[in-house]
């Protein structure tokens, strides 16, 4: 699985980079879980049509992770989320911005 890049500058996001492989991680278990998809099959350019997410599972995960990590995402930035590299951007973002 590509890797968000660590080189972005932004001293918050940095701090709150290691978090982003607990997301991945989150997010992979959830698809395995739900979805029957393996690791090895999801990838950062993966869209959520690819995976075989629908406005339901997309709004899953993201109650998984708001709960896990007290953040709170804008539905109509989810909405806006069309790859898992998007997804996983803006869970991090929010976190950063919590911190």
């Amino acid at each position: 699985m590509t890797r968000l890049n660590r080189g972005s500058g932004e001293r918050n996001l940095e701090t709150v980079m290691p978090i982003e492989y607990e997301v991945e991680r989150d997010i992979v278990e959830y698809l395995g879980a739900h979805y029957s998809i393996e690791a090895d099959e999801i990838t950062d350019e993966s869209t959520m049509d690819d995976l075989g997410l629908d406005s339901l599972g997309v709004l899953a995960i993201a109650d998984i992770v708001e709960n896990k990590y007290g953040i709170s995402l804008d539905d109509e930035r989810i909405a806006g989320v069309r790859t898992l590299s998007d997804f996983k951007y803006l869970i991090v973002l929010k976190i950063a911005e919590a911190a």
